[in-house]
């Protein structure tokens, strides 16, 4: 199977683990890479009452790790040969993953192995790997 748009998923609380093996697949496959961070206003929230943290400077903070991540792929990507495109949205995790898959034809999605997985993984319209 041939995957020619990649969906990499990151959400608040992700890392950088996998992103040197979703650029090789995406390099083997000769496949364009999407990458998607969304902050996600309740787990923010949440967040920012057990931490006892200012919601604003905690949004904000995440916002630039999100960017921080999604600069890290596309470093990495360029420097494969991988074409890449960058979107960081606000939104509900599931909501907006699907959206996301449905305007931009996306073939299959990855995302890094958690609790996550199970959410997208049944819902999703394309094949779904956690790494």
């Amino acid at each position: 199977m041939k995957f020619k748009k990649i969906l990499l998923f990151f959400g608040s609380m992700t890392d950088q683990t996998i992103i040197t093996n979703v650029v090789q697949l995406c390099k083997k496959f000769k496949s364009k890479l999407y990458v998607l961070f969304v902050l996600e206003p309740k787990k923010i929230s949440r967040l920012a009452r057990i931490t006892h943290r200012n919601h604003e400077s905690l949004h904000k903070e995440i916002e630039e790790q999100g960017w921080q991540l999604l600069y890290l792929v596309e470093d990495e990507a360029v420097q494969h040969g991988v074409w890449t495109s960058l979107h960081l949205e606000e939104g509900v995790m599931l909501g907006t993953v699907k959206k996301f898959i449905e305007a931009y034809g996306i073939d299959c999605l990855i995302i890094r192995r958690s609790d996550e997985v199970k959410k997208l993984f049944l819902p999703c319209p394309v094949p779904v790997i956690g790494l």
